[in-house]
């Protein structure tokens, strides 16, 4: 089960996907693809990815605790869904024209459609995340990047989940190692009825 460095991990595993398939053919350098908010002032990078969201995933949600070794048991993981918006700098000087964004945008949504399950973050007994495209309004949009104080920019949205956050509270218990029936009282009562 993964740690707190879960939704690290997920990030970075997209980012490497984004990297293998677009680099050099669209983008020349693997770093001009990046973690980076679009609020950063960095303009040495291409296409950004940057994490927008978390939330539980509730239908997804485990409620039994799982054995481990000894007398223990580990609270059950959390599954969250992580909201992703990947998004061209704008400011970046390495960028030559709309056609090459729309190109870039076309490819990095292509590689999300090719690669829609993530088994690089998922352990051998756990589900594998999928990568899903969110059907998202223009209005839901823009105010994503209202909120960032920034005025809309087209990029891909999408989504990974489920992305499970291991707990670290643990719980001990005793087992049951005997067992002391009296039946004597039963047999009784059942000779009285005969």
């Amino acid at each position: 089960m993964a740690d707190f460095s879960i939704i690290s991990d997920v990030s970075n595993e997209v980012l490497k996907l984004l990297r293998e398939n677009i680099c050099p053919e669209l983008i020349q350098s693997q770093e001009s693809i990046t973690l980076a908010a679009p609020t950063d002032k960095n303009a040495d990078f291409q296409l950004g990815l940057y994490l927008y969201d978390i939330q539980e995933l509730r239908e997804y949600q485990q409620l039994d605790l799982i054995r481990m070794k000894g007398n223990q048991a580990q609270y059950p993981p959390k599954p969250l869904n992580l909201f992703f918006a990947l998004y061209i700098n704008t400011r970046s000087q390495l960028m030559s024209n709309a056609e090459n964004e729309q190109r870039i945008l076309g490819r990095s949504m292509q590689v999300l459609m090719d690669h829609s399950i993530l088994y690089g973050t998922a352990d051998e007994d756990e589900a594998a995340s999928s990568i899903t495209l969110l059907p998202l309004s223009f209005e839901e949009k823009t105010k994503i990047w209202s909120v960032l104080s920034l005025p809309y920019q087209l990029g891909v949205y999408f989504s990974v989940a489920p992305v499970l956050l291991s707990s670290r509270r643990i719980r001990s218990f005793k087992r049951v190692v005997a067992a002391d029936f009296d039946i004597t009282q039963e047999r009784a009562a059942d000779g009285r009825r005969g």
